[in-house]
């Protein structure tokens, strides 16, 4: 039975000609983990699962529409999204500019110097909140150092720059964490403010 189970995982989720379509991957999982559990073959597929996301049709369709977007960790495994909102933030186009996202970054406090060109542009910075923190305990210290990259776009989903999508309970655990996160940032750029 576990062959059967092996070989419909396969056909269905698998490699090469057979292989679906990253947009198709996700409903096909859920059919197979339904349907297996239905069958009494199985209940134990996880209902959250991960599956390969397209950075054209899926990763920069998401970003195009996004209204805020919380990068996490380093930097250059984040250059396809941070490339993608550089040239978004500099553009001339006057319907671009107009929908510009608010960009939260926490990152190791070395990469912080990566945001300069952003944060120092007074057209641009009010767009971009960057918080790194030296003091390896403090909360936003541990995420920028976790060296797991993610991207949180609206709070619908989570990117790793290898471009694969997390879905299920956790994924709705981990954007809690983080709105908490970008509250944080939120809150810290204001206590600077207030400093200065």
């Amino acid at each position: 039975m576990r062959m059967v189970y092996a070989l419909i995982l396969t056909v269905f989720l698998g490699g090469g000609s057979l292989a679906l379509d990253a947009k198709d991957f996700k409903t096909a999982y859920d059919l197979l983990r339904n349907g297996l559990c239905s069958l009494k073959i199985t209940c134990l597929l996880p209902a959250d699962m991960i599956y390969p996301a397209d950075w054209k049709g899926d990763v920069e369709a998401r970003l195009s529409r996004s209204r805020e977007v919380l990068l996490i960790g380093d930097v250059q495994s984040l250059q396809p999204v941070t490339g993608y909102l550089d040239a978004w933030l500099k553009t001339t186009d006057p319907a671009r500019k107009q929908n510009r996202p608010q960009i939260f970054a926490v990152v190791p406090q070395e990469q912080m110097v990566w945001f300069r060109g952003w944060t120092a542009n007074p057209e641009l910075a009010s767009f971009v909140k960057v918080v790194a923190s030296s003091n390896e305990n403090e909360p936003l210290g541990v995420v920028g150092r976790t060296g797991l990259p993610l991207v949180i776009l609206d709070n619908q989903a989570v990117f790793m720059p290898t471009w694969w999508q997390l879905d299920g309970p956790t994924l709705r655990q981990v954007l809690t964490w983080g709105r908490l996160l970008v509250d944080q940032i939120r809150a810290a750029n204001q206590r600077k403010g207030e400093v200065k």
